[in-house]
């Protein structure tokens, strides 16, 4: 019963941390980092908790979900799509994008066509405005 109590060790968000430095760091351990980035925003969900954080009874089933606006040097925006498939985009709902860095939104800035790729095995999404270097990411895993 406890993997279905939802509780702030289950819950991480940006918007607890003061610093890019400090957003940026707790990012990198709770994910698999393609490359450097040097900007992040995001709301993750882990039913068993996060990294330092995690108690130390057995973890119940995985569950997750993360989402995440990082920000990249142009260059190792292929590092990231690597592996996934190119679509159009169709009715996907991105309100999570602008949720996630609405409170540094002035930081987030985009001109460029965003690009959008699956990995449907991984039920994973990215949003890629290659230019600026802004990757959005979303994993769910039930």
């Amino acid at each position: 019963m406890s993997c279905t109590d939802i509780n702030s060790s289950s819950l991480l968000d940006s918007d607890a941390f003061k610093t890019t430095e400090e957003r940026v760091a707790q990012l990198k351990k709770e994910i698999k980092s393609n490359s450097d980035f040097y900007n992040a925003e995001f709301e993750l969900f882990n039913v068993n908790g996060f990294s330092k954080r995690r108690p130390t009874s057995i973890p119940g089933a995985s569950s997750w979900d993360y989402k995440f606006a990082i920000r990249v040097t142009p260059s190792n925006v292929d590092k990231w799509t690597e592996g996934m498939q190119k679509i159009d985009f169709t009715d996907y709902n991105l309100n999570w994008t602008e949720k996630i860095i609405e409170a540094r939104a002035k930081d987030w800035k985009t001109t460029s066509t965003p690009e959008f790729y699956t990995n449907n095995l991984a039920n994973t999404m990215l949003i890629v405005y290659r230019t600026e270097g802004i990757i959005y990411k979303r994993v769910i895993a039930n």
